[in-house]
């Protein structure tokens, strides 16, 4: 295996452009022998700023990125989700491959938030004056990253990508047709739309989770349907369907009526029972009728019986 030697830019006082810049102060009356080069095992980075904490933070900000460039370097990530395109039916048309390359996220490697001065193995900075008198400070930065660590660094964030994926396979292989309440499928819809809002702006997974999201939403709202079980003029009973199958739920139809009265909605599991007063504000001569509006992911699902 390659040892790992990685490195960035130094304090170059190269050529006359720089050649009337002067040390004003520093860390130490000579500057480390590593400044400017590279030492396996060691990340080596400089960065400048016009004080010299923003010079220090600036040079870590660097050490983050050069170990977030080393992980991507031996990261090669891909998504493959197989999508069911579904028809205003309901039925499965087609299968749709959807491959995204990944990116590596600086959030997704909690090693990052440890990085900093007090875990560097030394340091130097130099206060320098220009040729117009401004001055600006530069700060040198050694810090330890072995190639075992940076090993486990990139075992860790794959093992962590995989469960994404995993978890993203998983949702998309969900078949809605397995579940028997509804509650379940907006359960399922409800992790989905937060699983995604872990997922960084610009992770193109995002963009699978919005397409599954979509097809959650097509497999439950052009699946459901209300149907009246029994009606009479005391009574009404309906109940959800997915399909042909009966389901479970928990949320409360809105009904209304052109006459009945003193309306009473019972929530039976996997019914809905509305009692009423058919007498005082119905005629048998008129069509007197009662509609149910259930409102499932923004879509309403309705229907009306008449009450004869």
């Amino acid at each position: 295996m390659k040892r790992f030697l990685v490195f960035a830019s130094a304090l170059l006082f190269l050529g006359a452009a720089v050649a009337a810049d002067k040390v004003i102060d520093s860390s130490a009356k000579r500057a480390p022998k590593w400044v400017g080069g590279m030492e396996e095992g060691y990340i080596i980075v400089s960065a400048e700023a016009e004080t010299l904490d923003a010079a220090q933070q600036n040079a870590i900000t660097r050490v983050r990125e050069q170990i977030i460039s080393a992980i991507a370097t031996r990261v090669h990530s891909s998504t493959s989700i197989t999508m069911h395109e579904v028809s205003d039916n309901g039925d499965i048309q087609s299968h749709r491959e959807m491959d995204s390359k990944l990116s590596v996220q600086a959030a997704d490697i909690p090693y990052l938030a440890n990085v900093s001065p007090s875990h560097a193995e030394d340091y130097y900075w130099a206060k320098i004056r220009r040729s117009n008198k401004s001055e600006y400070f530069i700060y040198h930065v050694k810090y330890p990253l072995s190639n075992s660590k940076l090993l486990r660094l990139v075992e860790d964030y794959e093992k962590q990508q995989k469960q994404i994926n995993d978890s993203l396979q998983a949702f998309a292989a969900v078949n809605m047709e397995d579940f028997d309440d509804l509650g379940q499928m907006l359960d399922c819809h409800a992790r989905l739309k937060q699983f995604a809002t872990g997922l960084h702006e610009d992770d193109a997974r995002r963009d699978i989770c919005d397409a599954v999201r979509r097809n959650y939403e097509r497999m439950i709202t052009q699946n459901l349907q209300i149907s009246v079980l029994a009606s009479n003029r005391q009574s009404t009973k309906i109940a959800l369907l997915y399909g042909t199958k009966q389901i479970s739920y928990s949320i409360q139809p809105k009904v209304k009526s052109n006459c009945l009265t003193a309306l009473q909605i019972s929530n039976l599991g996997d019914a809905t029972l509305v009692t009423y007063d058919f007498q005082t504000g119905c005629y048998e001569e008129d069509q007197n009728w009662l509609d149910f509006t259930f409102t499932v992911l923004s879509k309403k699902i309705n229907t009306r019986c008449y009450i004869r």
